[in-house]
């Protein structure tokens, strides 16, 4: 083979190589598109990015084949090195496993608000290693499939609405009845806040010193709205204790005073008995 020969083989494979890097990505976007229930998008982009890598290594193959490389050779070598990689980065091999999983026992969806770990967010991506969440302050934050299956997942997009728990630490001297009776009537007077379940408040513990009591409000919400709803009652919560001058739990302890103590006919303390 001629050197002009060898130049056109190799600008032959590297535009298929360059085909396949085009069209890869290109064709995730495809089958991601294709998701017709917000359910499957998860599914879908998973498959999207195996396609997607899966077209790029087999650019790959065809391109070195096209300079005369034996291609069973190719695919030895490949399925070698996988094994190889699969050994060095197990962890990342687990994050792969564990995608399949979440696709195959759909825990959660694209579009859910779910909670894992001490992470919470709405799904944007179930990815071949990563699940993304959106939080409700705008940040994204990527989690390795491996965590998603290990952790305990909260996924509160499977019921319709979900459930507000205000504490209110308040003195042991408040008149619980009067004060439960305003704050039901802030809750209620909510539109956002559903009538059935009614929201309630109990008095739900005392402080271990004796000296505090803790209300708890309860109330529920649609998902889309808890947050908003979650700040507006502690707003409105903490306006009405001050309007109703409630005194929060006194932690304070006795304090034992250092004055003289009284004796009898008037003796100083530290003089002796006769």
């Amino acid at each position: 083979m001629n050197f002009s020969t060898f130049l056109i083989k190799l600008a032959y494979s590297a535009f298929i190589i360059f085909i396949a890097f085009l069209i890869g990505p290109r064709l995730k976007r495809l089958i991601e598109k294709g998701a017709k229930h917000p359910n499957e998008k998860g599914a879908v982009t998973f498959i999207g990015s195996l396609v997607s890598i899966g077209t790029k290594t087999l650019g790959i193959i065809v391109a070195l084949g096209q300079m005369g490389v034996d291609t069973s050779v190719i695919v030895g070598a490949f399925s070698a090195l996988g094994l190889g990689i699969s050994l060095a980065l197990k962890n990342n091999m687990s994050n792969v496993a564990g995608g399949l999983q979440i696709i195959l026992t759909k825990p959660f969806s694209v579009g859910d608000y779910i909670a894992i770990g001490d992470k919470e967010g709405t799904v944007l991506k179930i990815e071949t290693m990563f699940t993304t969440l959106a939080t409700y302050s705008g940040q994204d934050v990527i989690i390795p499939n491996s965590s998603c299956v290990s952790e305990i997942i909260v996924n509160y997009s499977v019921q319709p609405n979900r459930r507000i728990a205000i504490q209110i630490p308040v003195s042991l001297h408040t008149d619980v009845e009067s004060f439960q009776e305003e704050i039901d009537k802030i809750m209620k007077a909510d539109q956002r806040i559903l009538k059935d379940p009614a929201p309630h408040s109990a008095l739900t513990s005392f402080s271990t010193n004796g000296q505090g009591i803790m209300i708890t409000a309860y109330a529920y919400a649609s998902i889309e709205q808890y947050w908003d709803v979650l700040y507006d009652l502690n707003l409105a919560f903490q306006k009405k204790r001050l309007e109703a001058n409630i005194a929060q739990p006194c932690d304070c302890v006795q304090i034992i005073s250092d004055a003289a103590p009284q004796t009898h006919e008037g003796s100083h303390p530290l003089q002796g008995r006769s």
